[in-house]
């Protein structure tokens, strides 16, 4: 018989033939080990005790070594989470002969083992040759075909155990309510939810926690919380389950009173939701909120560690806490690359220019490298404070790190040389980037716009074209706007009837554009051909869009414009908006119109 390896060198003494364990107490023994958790000792033990027993493994001395002893050692291996184990216990069974690696307590056992330690290939293979499949190894690689983002496999899977005759057990339902989410399989979810009560499983917290997070994960919060209200015990799973289920879903006031009912419960939230709820409350501003996620990180002792830090950060950074986010960051022990990131786009939206500078250089005295954050970050600094010399010089750590191939990096130094007038630069550092997107072309067609380099913005527009680059709405926006900076309205509208042969529609900054130019110099007639295009390329133009074109006319006082566009938005039936009667009413009001007014306000009055 082949001895079973050592992944762990042996004893330096050999043992004593008394001090081996009788045969009954063997996989007791080893079975107790098994108990011990990711304990390496413990492993190393069980692989001495079998070890032992199989060199004396002979009819002589009666001490056999039989499948169930493997079965309890591949539990060691589980427990330890010791992939290299296993296998080597794999391999002695195979060597044993038939009747073990064929055994089907060993062969299940097997199929646990690489389920758990994640070897998906293996769990396969092993679970196949299974000649009868039980409900642990189908809830076993039915859980990894889950946890491996196998959705449909593990649904699969799921359908063929029922098939099989194997009932569903209370480990495989959560697997599958898990593989359900994944999906967006909502029905299939309460079907199981309907199995798994009808199985007896009603009262199971691991079953009720796992429908919790399917129904949440599912978008269906209101039942949810109905599982969540009606369990008879809950575990911190269950809570923050919910609780990611309210974040998750927008549902924030829900979320923070559940918050509150955690701490009066004396349930710690997880770090994984602890760090959700501080993320959606810097989402929504809530100051407030996050204070108590901050609040109840420290009472619970939680480690300030870079992850965590980082998150209160840019919580505090988001709603404006500048100087709290401040003293977090300079207690924090350690901090890495996003740490700073976040402290010195805190400064910058601060507007404390100058301690976002003093900040990067600290970071560089820390031996830390900027990134492509830090560097958009720092440039954006330097456009603020125009400083220029700065500005080259983070270019120049750009080029040679490799990071001026980065979008924001690129965009942040074409807005730096652009604002300091140095078009050349700006241009070049557009030239050398390998792979040009739309936001690098909308940024070089912007800053040739505000600037009114109408012509240079208008060839930019053509060579996407050419390149295969479908600009958006706000490239052509930017070119018409140059174009009417410079009072070049015939070929603002001509660029506008060109836009209106590609795909791309236009905005509401598209007419409003138009319309004032057009007004501002007097072309009435091209104003009403234009609102005439616009109602045939909007067939429901939104009030908004009108609004903005009174706007135009406003600016423009053009009083002819003015009531023929009264006139289109009577016939649209669009004077119940508010927005298009305050319009009107500002309008009028500059014309000073007072009979037009006074009727506007009438008919407002009489249709509240």
């Amino acid at each position: 018989m082949a001895t079973l390896p050592l992944p762990l060198p042996a004893t330096p003494y050999p043992p004593k033939p008394h001090e081996a364990p009788r045969p009954a107490s063997l996989n007791a023994t080893i079975a107790s080990l098994s108990q011990h958790g990711s304990d390496h000792g413990s492993l190393r033990e069980a692989f001495v005790l079998v070890s032992r027993a199989e060199s004396q493994s002979s009819p002589a001395v009666g001490v056999a070594v039989g499948p169930e002893v493997y079965a309890s050692l591949l539990q060691c291996c589980v427990s330890a989470g010791s992939l290299g184990a296993g296998r080597q216990v794999h391999a002695a069974a195979v060597k044993r002969g038939p009747y073990y690696w064929r055994h089907a307590y060993i062969g299940t056992k097997l199929a646990v083992f690489y389920a758990r330690c994640g070897a998906l290939a293996d769990a396969e293979r092993v679970f196949d040759t299974l000649p009868k499949k039980n409900a642990f190894a189908w809830a076993a690689v039915i859980g990894l075909w889950s946890r491996a983002g196998l959705h449909a496999r593990a649904l699969a899977g799921y359908v063929a155990m029922l098939e099989a005759g194997v009932p569903a057990d209370n480990f495989v339902v959560p697997n599958v309510l898990k593989a359900c989410a994944g999906n967006g399989m909502l029905a299939a979810g309460r079907a199981l939810h309907g199995y798994a009560w009808k199985a007896g499983f009603r009262e199971c917290v691991y079953v009720l926690s796992s429908l919790v997070d399917f129904y949440g994960k599912c978008g269906e919060v209101d039942d949810a919380r109905e599982v969540f209200d009606a369990m008879p015990e809950t575990t911190v799973v269950t809570w923050n389950s919910m609780l990611m289920g309210y974040i998750n879903n927008g549902r924030i006031d829900d979320a923070v009173e559940l918050f509150y009912q955690m701490r009066v419960e004396g349930v710690l939230p997880t770090r994984v939701s602890l760090l959700s709820f501080l993320s959606a409350s810097a989402d929504f501003e809530a100051a407030d909120w996050g204070r108590q996620g901050h609040a109840v990180a420290v009472s619970s002792g939680l480690e300030m560690d870079v992850i965590l830090g980082s998150s209160i950060i840019n919580f505090y950074c988001k709603v404006g806490l500048v100087e709290a986010a401040e003293a977090v960051f300079e207690h924090m022990v350690e901090r890495d690359t996003v740490t700073w990131n976040l402290m010195i786009a805190g400064y910058l939206q601060d507007g404390q220019i100058d301690k976002a500078l003093i900040t990067c250089q600290r970071m560089l005295q820390a031996d830390l490298r900027f990134d492509c954050v830090t560097l958009a970050s720092l440039i954006m600094a330097c456009v603020k404070s125009c400083s220029v010399e700065m500005g080259r010089a983070a270019h120049g750590y750009a080029v040679r790190n490799n990071l001026e191939s980065d979008i924001a990096v690129a965009c942040g130094l074409i807005e730096l040389y652009m604002s300091t007038e140095r078009t050349e630069h700006a241009r070049r550092v557009f030239d050398v980037m390998s792979c040009r997107d739309m936001v690098m072309c909308k940024a070089m067609i912007s800053a040739y716009a505000d600037r009114g380099m109408s012509s240079e913005a208008l060839k930019l527009l053509y060579q996407m074209e050419v390149e295969g680059i479908s600009p958006t709405a706000s490239c052509w926006d930017s070119v018409i706007s140059a174009l009417m900076k410079n009072e070049q309205t015939d070929k603002a509208l001509e660029i506008f009837y060109e836009m209106l042969l590609t795909k791309t529609r236009p905005n509401l900054r598209t007419w409003s554009l138009l319309i004032s130019g057009l007004s501002r110099n007097g072309m009435h007639c091209e104003v009403m051909n234009l609102c005439c295009k616009m109602q045939e390329v909007e067939p429901a133009p939104s009030p908004t869009i009108f609004s903005a074109a009174l706007l135009a006319m406003k600016t423009a006082a053009s009083v002819q414009c003015g009531k023929a566009m009264h006139a289109c938005i009577v016939k649209k039936g669009l004077l119940l908006s508010k927005s298009v009667i305050q319009s009107l009413l500002n309008m009028y009001g500059t014309f000073s119109d007072k009979g037009t007014v006074e009727s506007l306000l009438r008919f407002h009055a009489a249709v509240q």
